[in-house]
Parts: structure tokens; C-alpha cells; sequence
């Protein structure tokens, strides 16, 4: 079915790009993540079993954004599967809402049951500085726009989805027990997301500020209202990459500054993404998910 809207993915684009990645790997992971920027150092502690860059698949949108490799991985963590995204596409690319979710249309194709979702991150509140890791216990949406499809006989999720449970409770707790078993410092915030690209002004940070948000970014929002409407678990974690309340160097935020701060976090940021895949791969929500099928 051709699309109609800025929110509708061809379905058959979605089935040519999931046949051309099931070809040389049939068993595929339940569990994927998509890496924000400047958080790829994390790629060196996989072991690939199959690299394609985003060009390669059929139909599959390309980021432009610096420090986004734009790569779909299959490997491993420490013997258990994961398939990785490095890098996504933005709406202040000038793509639509469709062309930002078809990797998560993809990956539900494929039947991943659950996505670790990850993005660098300005901080709002004075308790989060450049190179914290937060669990995002919820999200605020200022992109005003929603990746929820119309009502089709071949489209197997929910049209008005609940969001009462935006991130699971249960990926939270594992990611909060690896980060304390592993003395790795972990906050916990609401995350707010915006269209971008421009940062916030000083006006606006004090808006998003006063609507609860702790941190700001323009990414994840719409991954993870389509990947809850495929029925999807997700785990967000954030980098703090920058202060807005309180600017660097000469009183500017850089996309320089948010990978040069990646550095701070990339050690703890592995760390924690290893012990959460190990942690999952053995916990109650993977039998679950076989028992559902």
C-alpha cells in the first residue's frame, strides 16, 4: 500500500528491507538498540556477525548528522545477540515522521520484542552535568507530531495505544541493578523531545523546565511511540552531553561540545549497555516474551 501521510510507511518498502537482512541472518535477536550521538565507542565491544550501512538496505533512510555512523549491525555481547542501530534519522533533516520510524517499523517486522533506545541529551536540571548516564523514566513530546498509523486490516497494532507505561518497569529495574552492581552512577529524569535543530533558547529551557522535563534532546520521542504501538519493551538512556541552563565555552552549545563530551560517559556507558544486555538475556522478561511467542 502506497503511503498517504507523513505518518504512513509503505508497508512493502518494510518487507523488502527485512527479506534482504533475513537472507544471511534467519535467527534474529529480540532485542536491538539504537545508539545516539557520539556514543559509538560502545560498537568496539561487539562482536559483528553482519555489518550493513544504512545505504545498503533497501529503502532505508540515511542520517547526514556528524558522529551517527549509520550502520545496522547483528552481533553479539558477550555470547548474547543484539542487533545494533548506530545512528538514526532526525526530523530537522527534513525527513517525515515515517522516514524517522521505519527502522523500528523494520525492526518489528523482524520480531524484536524489545529496543534499548539511547541519545545524548542537554541537561535542564542543576542535579545533571556533561557525562551523566539517566534512565528516562518518562517523556514529554514537543515535536507535535505522533508516528501512529491509521486503521488497517494489515496492520497488527493498536491505533489509540495507552501510554501509561511509556518505558518498561521491569528493563528500568535491570538497568538500575547492573548500574548499581556495577557502581556505575545512574539518574533518572523525564526526557523532552523536540523537532531541533536549533537548541533552546534560554526562555525555552526555563518552559520545558517548568513543564517537569530534566533533559532535552531531538530524538527517541517518535521511536518510542512507534515501537510501543508494535508492542515493543523499551529502556531509553540519555547522556548528559551539555547544560542548557548553563552553556560552555563562551556561552554556546555545539554539536562539537555533545560528541567531545561523549568521552566523559563512553566507558560507563559500555559498561552498563554490556551488563544490561547480559542481565536481560537471563531475566523472566525473555521468558515471557518466548511463552507469548
Amino acid at each position: 500500500m502506497m503511503p498517504q501521510t507523513e505518518n504512513d510507511i509503505d508497508l512493502s518498502e518494510v518487507k523488502d528491507a527485512a527479506a534482504f537482512l533475513r537472507r544471511d541472518n534467519p535467527v534474529i535477536p529480540h532485542l536491538a538498540i539504537v545508539i545516539g550521538s557520539g556514543l559509538g565507542a560502545f560498537l568496539n565491544t561487539i562482536e559483528k556477525t553482519g555489518q550493513f550501512p544504512y545505504a545498503t538496505i533497501p529503502h532505508f533512510p540515511v542520517s547526514s548528522v556528524a558522529g551517527h555512523e549509520g550502520e545496522w549491525i547483528f552481533g553479539t555481547s558477550d555470547g548474547n545477540p543484539v542487533i545494533i542501530l548506530a545512528g538514526r534519522k532526525h526530523l530537522y533533516e527534513g525527513a517525515g515522521v515515517a522516514a524517522c520510524t521505519f527502522a523500528i517499523r523494520l525492526l518489528g517486522e523482524l520480531g524484536v520484542r524489545m529496543l534499548i533506545l539511547t541519545n545524548a541529551a542537554g541537561a535542564l536540571s542543576r542535579h545533571l552535568l556533561p557525562g551523566d548516564l539517566i534512565l528516562i523514566a518518562d517523556h514529554i513530546n514537543l515535536m507535535f507530531r505522533k508516528p501512529l498509523f491509521p486503521p488497517n486490516p494489515e496492520r497488527l497494532f493498536d491505533r489509540l495505544p495507552c501510554s501509561a507505561e511509556t518505558y518498561d518497569i521491569r528493563l528500568g529495574k535491570i538497568a538500575r541493578d547492573v548500574a548499581s552492581a556495577e557502581k556505575i552512577p545512574l539518574k533518572e529524569g523525564i526526557y523532552l523531545g523536540t523537532m531541533g535543530p536549533s537548541y533552546e533558547t534560554k526562555a525555552e529551557a526555563q518552559f520545558m523546565k517548568w513543564l517537569g522535563a530534566d533533559a532535552v534532546g531531538m530524538s527517541t520521542v517518535l521511536e518510542n511511540i512507534a515501537a510501543r504501538q508494535l508492542g515493543m519493551r523499551v529502556l531509553g538512556i540519555s547522556y548528559i552531553s551539555n547544560s542548557v541552563l548553563f552553556p560552555g565555552i563562551q556561552g554556546k552549545i555545539t554539536h562539537e561540545e555533545v560528541l567531545a563530551n561523549a568521552k566523559l560517559v563512553e566507558v560507563n556507558f559500555a559498561k552498563l549497555m554490556r551488563g544490561v544486555i547480559r542481565a536481560i538475556s537471563v531475566s523472566a522478561v525473555v521468558e515471557e516474551l518466548h511463552e507469548s511467542g
